[in-house]
Parts: structure tokens; sequence; C-alpha cells
């Protein structure tokens, strides 16, 4: 679907077309070089101060990772200890939920930290273009993202009954960790996604909110108590609101949460379910957002949908490696189908089954990538009419050149 929209509106080339950035021009550690193929400077980031960058956001967001790895191992021995307490009255359900509730809280938190600076590292990248930018504010959101919002469940799926953890053996009843994570999947789920949709929708129009009052009381505190505040017009409310901030953040929430459906989908399969109806909400609840809490936002084409495509294909491809490891290890269910199974054919059996899917999932992505050849040719057709008409136009006197335009079917038409 994707490259047939490519080929229908003619979006192939908008990447190579595209302008510097107006930070990148006014930075400092811009510099400006002649070519000769152009006849203008061309203007590159300083290759020290890029490296250095780097460097330091890599640092940066290795130890936003390893803050979360240390949170989420104390948040699971705080459970742990709940659980243990409760356990004498039956009640070791209500400390499991109490260390799921603490994992989806922390993730949000992390988040809401990260973010703020996510923002200030690529701005300190000084990237040229907003195509480059933007793949820059991706890898490194996708890179933290990965840790802070799986490896709760990664923790229960794999760790937890292979490792001490702080000293403290935490090995789940039987060996067997599939409740546990089904629970602490579930929590987490529930409790973030019921988050962000809270705050996406209410913080623009508590700030919306905050500053209209805010300057009621400063017209008050300059015209006198007995002042009346006149209403203000459609006009006048609508630039109150905030400016929209583009769909990076709509992008980022639907892959986090593709990732939960996907990577442990055999431990909670009613997590698609419940994914489903979030959406079924988040449709309106973006469109209550676009219509009341925020401005217009301004029209963009894009080429395609960047580097979220690449992402979603590595959590795909990830999401087999933990689906059959779960099945595999984490869970006792091969023993119902082999009874008899050892360490080594258990290992066998989820590599061959790994190996399968993963080959599988090739076949796939060759057959659906490949260009529809209905659109290809539409394609062809209209650059060929483009540039044919372009190539007439340049003998036509100005007051002989009239506009023209193409149809829906990419015929020429010249108007009168």
């Amino acid at each position: 679907m994707e490259r047939t929209y490519q080929y229908e509106w003619d979006t192939l080339t908008i990447e190579d077309e595209e302008e510097d950035r107006k930070k990148f021009i006014q930075s400092p550690y811009t510099r400006e070089r002649l070519s000769e193929f152009h006849t203008e400077a061309v203007r590159y980031p300083d290759e020290h101060y890029r490296s250095v960058a780097l460097a330091t956001s890599a640092m940066v967001v290795c130890c936003f990772i390893g803050a979360v790895i240390a949170a989420v191992c104390g948040i699971a021995l705080l459970k742990f200890r709940l659980t243990q307490k409760f356990e004498p009255y039956g009640l070791s359900a209500v400390g499991k939920a109490i260390g799921g509730a603490c994992q989806a809280l922390s993730i949000v938190i992390f988040n809401k930290i990260y973010q703020y600076v996510l923002v200030k590292l690529t701005d300190f990248e000084n990237w040229q273009t907003d195509t480059q930018y933007e793949d820059a504010t991706i890898a490194k959101d996708f890179c933290f993202k990965l840790v802070n919002a799986y490896f709760a469940c990664f923790f229960v799926a794999f760790v937890q009954n292979n490792f001490k953890v702080y000293g403290v053996d935490m090995h789940c009843p039987m060996w067997h960790c599939m409740p546990e994570l089904t629970t602490t999947l579930a929590a987490v789920f529930a409790v973030q996604m019921t988050l962000v949709q809270t705050i996406e929708v209410g913080m623009p129009l508590v700030k919306n909110r905050w500053r209209v009052k805010s300057e009621e009381k400063k017209m008050l505190a300059l015209k006198g108590p007995d002042y009346v505040v006149p209403q203000l017009s459609q006009e006048e409310e609508e630039s109150k609101l905030d400016q929209y901030d583009g769909v990076f953040a709509e992008y980022q929430e639907m892959v986090v949460q593709f990732g939960y459906v996907t990577l442990f989908a055999a431990a909670f399969p009613l997590t698609a379910a419940l994914a489903l109806i979030n959406n079924m909400i988040e449709i309106r609840s973006d469109a209550y957002k676009l219509l009341m809490a925020t401005q217009r936002p301004a029209p963009a084409r894009a080429a395609d949908i960047g580097t979220w495509m690449v992402i979603l294909d590595i959590i795909a491809t990830c999401s087999i490696m933990t689906n059959c490891a779960l099945v595999g290890f984490t869970s006792h269910g091969l023993f119902f189908y082999f009874p008899n199974m050892t360490a080594v054919e258990r290992v066998w059996i989820t590599l061959i089954c790994e190996h399968a899917l993963l080959l599988f999932k090739s076949v796939l992505d060759t057959l659906l990538n490949t260009p529809p050849k209905e659109a290809l040719g539409a394609y062809e057709r209209r650059s060929y009419l483009r540039d044919q008409i372009l190539a007439e136009c340049q003998f036509l006197l100005p007051e002989e050149a009239g506009p023209f335009y193409t149809d829906d079917e990419g015929d020429p038409y010249y108007g009168n």
C-alpha cells in the first residue's frame, strides 16, 4: 500500500529536494565550501563537532538505559517482597498488581524525562535536513524505548529464573514464569496506555486553560478588579491553543503498542484485543485533540513513514525470537507434546521453529515489497508526460505558454 501511494502521489524524490534546516544554517558549527557542481556554496557539518556530539549522545543514552535496568530490577525486588508479605493472607495477586503498576509508572516517568533530553541531544548533533533530524531522533528514541518499555517483561520471562538480582533468588513458583509474565504485561500495558491517553488529550487542554486564566489575571491587575474581561472571539481562542507537535509522538505510541502486542503474544494473547479497543478510543481522542486542543497543523508531504518502518520490521523479527523462546524455555508447553524431551532436544525444537518462521517472514517481505506494476506504469507515464511538456514549454514565448494541468488519469490539459 505504501509503495502504491508513493507512485500515485509522486513522493519518491521528496527527500532529494529537501532544504537545509534553519537551525543548521544558523549554527556556528556549520561549514561552507565551493563545489564544481553547484553555483552556490554547499553547507556541511563540522566533522569533529559531529563526532563529539554523537559520542556524547551515545553516552547519555547508555546512562539512561542503565538507570532503567536498575529501576526495573529494584521494582522487581519490591514486587517479590510484597508478594511474599501478602501470600500468607491469600493476597499475593495484590503484590503482583502493585509491582506491575509501579513498573508502568516508572516507564511513563522515564519517558517524560527522556523526551526532554532527546530533543536537546538531537539539536546538539546539528543535523542538516528535517529527514536526517527525524531519523536521528527516532534512532535514539528506539534504543531507549526498547529497554524502557519492554525490559520489565523481558526480566520476568528470561532473567528472573536464571539470575540473582541484588543477591536475591526470585525464581518463579515451580520455575514457571508465564503466569507472572501475563500479570506484568497486562498491568504495564493497561496502566501505560491509560496514562498516555489521559496525558495526550488532557495536557493541551489544561495548558490552554491555564494560559487564558493567566492573561485574564494580568488584565485585571492592570485595569482594576472592576474591569469586565471581554469574551474572546473564536479566532482569539484558537490563537491561545498549543501548536501541533507533529506525528512523532503518534508513531511512537503505535510502535510501542505494536511491540507489546507482538513481542510477548505467547504470554498474553489478549493484548491484541486490548490494543484494538485502545485504538478505537485513540481515533476519537486524536480527533478531539486536533480539533479542540491544538492549532490546525500545517500540511506536509513525506515519501514514506521513514525509519519507523525499519523499527517495525525489527520488532516483528524480534517477536519471532521472543515468542519461540517463551514457548520453548519460559513455559512448559513443549512438554505437553514431548513429555520425554531432553534439554538438548528442547533447544533444537525451539531453534527449528524459530528459523522456519524467520524464513517465512523473509518470503513474505520479498513478495509484499515488490512495487505494483500498475502503479509503477502510471508513475513512469506521468513522468514521461511531465518531461515532455516541460521540454515543449522551453521553446514557447512567455505570452504563448498558457497554464497547463493534468487530469486524474495523468493526461495533459491546457487551460483556455
